[in-house]
């Protein structure tokens, strides 16, 4: 009759339930790491774009904003103009002047004409006041401003997000190590703590994970 097998090993039947769930912790955070990953990549890459957006639109709202006062400048010029040909009694020489005014100095001379400031000491001292003159490109000056600090904080909260899920590739990254390290342990105590070790920060990476923005 033959002897009874005997295990070579006492400690291997008390190894092999950490097996499965190393393998099962390391493919979750595996495949966690590469979402993680896309997501941070794709952020970044948002990020860029509302960037390179909000610089064109402040470099235009600069350009309209030089265009406006280049078109003020002259139409203060052709304003003078017209004050010394008034002042001057010279009619037809004031209307030569007036009649080349751009169409927002336009409406505001007539505005200011209306307030009769040559006999009216409470008229305005001359057309280009903010409740008279508007400049030309005022509006798509403002729209481009608005609309470039919408972007700007965009590409920051583009920014903060591809952090985050850079920040989470660390934390799968440490689960990685840990559960792989668990099994090559000889105390069963120290085998325990790590694979817990490695599940909690599993868990709390993937209840983390969840409650970012997807892109």
């Amino acid at each position: 009759m033959s002897a009874p097998k005997t295990n070579p090993n006492p400690a291997e039947p008390k190894r092999r339930w950490f097996e499965p769930l190393a393998a099962i912790v390391m493919a979750l955070s595996t495949l966690s790491t590469a979402w993680c990953s896309y997501q941070s990549a794709r952020w970044t890459a948002a990020s860029g774009r509302h960037v390179r957006g909000a610089e064109g639109l402040q470099r235009r709202q600069a350009a309209l904003h030089l265009e406006d006062n280049q078109i003020t400048a002259v139409q203060a010029q052709m304003f003078m103009q017209w004050v010394n040909a008034h002042v001057a009694t010279n009619d037809k020489l004031a209307q030569f002047y007036a009649a080349r005014f751009g169409p927002e100095l336009q409406k505001a001379f007539t505005g200011w004409l209306a307030q009769k400031p040559f006999e009216n000491p409470q008229a305005a001292p001359y057309p280009f006041v903010p409740e008279l003159y508007q400049s030309r490109f005022a509006a798509e000056e403002k729209a481009a401003g608005a609309e470039s600090v919408r972007l700007s904080d965009l590409a920051s909260a583009a920014t903060q997000s591809a952090a985050l899920y850079l920040s989470n590739t660390v934390l799968f990254a440490t689960v990685l190590f840990f559960a792989g390290m668990s099994g090559k342990f000889e105390q069963r105590r120290v085998r325990a703590s790590t694979m817990f070790f490695a599940i909690a920060v599993f868990l709390f990476a993937a209840i983390r994970m969840l409650t970012f923005h997807v892109s």
